[in-house]
């Protein structure tokens, strides 16, 4: 039995379709590769855990996981913090038991975090990296930028700090991850190592 050439353009073109949507929906989560202090100063709160396990979630859309707060880097206050959320979507987060460094965003009253955000084992952190949490706080009044060609010559950077080149004002994204841009004197920031 041969298929009709109109029926099986058709066919050919719902395929294609479904693919390319598809692949619009997984790269709905693909987050822009940004610095961990650009992270931390856009989250509502960081925190490193002890994950517990998973509990279950008095709201539908959301994944529940029972944790242990060992420290607040953001924010400082002494709201206490007994289960996190994340998207049942492909763009939230998984969590195994073991200990964290999460960020994420309030909402509705209870913290949710996603791939977007710091999710990181805090086993797998390096010393530096651990160092440069308590430094970010100070740091959030200065703005890293991505740069590339012209854009990275750019002399007059006040408050900025550049990655994504190796130059005289910019670091590469590897040089970057082991140093935080902080305010320096007359108000520009600069990376420090």
């Amino acid at each position: 039995m041969s298929v009709p050439l109109s029926a099986a353009v058709t066919l050919g073109l719902l395929f294609f379709l479904s693919v390319g949507l598809n692949e619009q929906v997984a790269e709905g989560c693909k987050c822009l590769q940004r610095h961990p202090q650009q992270v931390f100063c856009e989250s509502d709160i960081v925190i490193r855990v002890k994950v517990i396990g998973n509990v279950a979630s008095a709201r539908p859309d959301l994944v529940a996981y029972s944790v242990k707060v060992i420290t607040k880097y953001k924010p400082s206050n002494k709201k206490a913090i007994w289960v996190i959320y994340t998207d049942k979507t492909s763009c939230g987060g998984y969590l195994e038991n073991g200990e964290y460094l999460l960020s994420g965003h309030v909402v509705d009253g209870v913290m949710v975090f996603g791939l977007c955000d710091l999710v990181w084992r805090w086993d797998q952190l390096s010393s530096v990296q651990k160092r440069n949490l308590n430094m970010y706080q100070t740091a959030c009044i200065c703005e890293i930028t991505s740069c590339t060609g012209a854009s990275c010559l750019t002399k007059n950077l006040q408050r900025k700090c550049l990655v994504g080149v190796k130059n005289s004002i910019g670091l590469g994204y590897e040089e970057a991850l082991r140093a935080v841009c902080l305010p320096g004197r007359h108000g520009s920031c600069r990376w420090q190592k």
